[in-house]
């Protein structure tokens, strides 16, 4: 059974799901309770825990994780609008057998077809000492990591693979400005597309949830990816002015201050980069929908959003 087949009165019996925990606390009555959200690759539903012992096991999660999940399904009167929540009343530990493949988010594109696009893209930057750094970067167990990580926990590209695909279509709209836009250097474009979000790699686990790393949540994706370029354009060649630019697009690529950039753009390269990455994550939205109506509030861009036509 997966969570979006849920009913309300169903009994659920160790139903594998990710639990994500938003609050544990107080009752008025002086117990303790826990609620937050269960995952699985059809949706999520609200949970709420009145155990004692279970709401403290889970005050004690540093992140989400997996388990086998017992309750009833009730209404979720806190809600108002009728959702779904699950009383639940266990929680077991997975053990090895468990069927927890509806617990792996994966995307839904040609993986192939994308790393042959990644390889052709790389070719095609006619600077060599540029070619020789992508080259370097997608080559062994970092290339491995890139093609099968997520770009993201929850927000966008959140599927195996989806690190790959993000990069791959931030590259196709990157590439189709700087076609239409004079004085743009189309290889600091390619090379910047490809590499913005590399540090990726270490920022965000591929086990189930996937979870920051310690050294994500110290440095963030963006300064990963900085120092991971920097330290393999040292056993290259690179004019500094080339790799400053491409710092540049890596270090801007989310576009203000405000937004986790370092630096705001300042070239014609770093600004096709960020609103190409920008527009990728936000179509991104309408590919993730649960079909549970015409319009949903996206929780990223704090919008409702007409996911089907009228």
């Amino acid at each position: 059974m997966m969570l979006s087949e849920l009913r309300a009165g169903q009994a659920v019996l160790r139903q594998a799901a990710l639990v994500r925990v938003q609050k544990v606390g107080v009752t008025s009555k002086g117990g303790v309770f826990a609620r937050g959200i269960l995952e699985d690759n059809s949706g999520h539903v609200a949970f709420i825990c009145f155990e004692a012992s279970l709401a403290e096991k889970m005050r004690g999660l540093e992140g989400p994780k997996a388990f086998l999940v017992s309750g009833t399904v009730d209404i979720n009167k806190i809600a108002n609008d009728m959702s779904l929540q699950l009383m639940v009343n266990g929680l077991a530990e997975l053990v090895p057998g468990d069927d927890i493949s509806n617990l792996v988010p994966t995307g839904d594109f040609d993986v192939e077809a994308y790393k042959n696009k990644l390889m052709n893209y790389i070719k095609a930057i006619h600077t060599p000492t540029l070619r020789r750094l992508l080259e370097t970067m997608f080559s062994g167990n970092l290339y491995d990591a890139f093609v099968h990580n997520p770009a993201g926990m929850k927000l966008h590209h959140a599927y195996i693979g989806g690190l790959l695909q993000h990069s791959i279509d931030v590259t196709d709209l990157a590439v189709a400005m700087a076609d239409r836009i004079e004085g743009v250097d189309k290889d600091l474009v390619i090379a910047g597309a490809l590499l913005h979000d590399i540090g990726k790699v270490k920022e965000i686990s591929s086990e189930i949830g996937f979870p920051y790393t310690n050294a994500g949540r110290f440095m963030g994706h963006i300064a990963m990816t900085s120092m991971m370029v920097q330290e393999a354009a040292m056993k290259l060649n690179i004019s500094s002015q080339r790799l400053e630019q491409l710092q540049h697009i890596l270090l801007s690529h989310h576009g203000e201050n405000e937004k986790g950039s370092p630096v705001a753009c300042a070239t014609r390269e770093a600004f096709i980069v960020h609103y190409a990455d920008e527009i990728n994550a936000i179509m991104n939205q309408f590919e993730q929908r649960e079909g549970k109506g015409t319009w949903e509030y996206n929780r990223m861009l704090g919008r409702n959003l007409l996911m089907e036509k009228l």
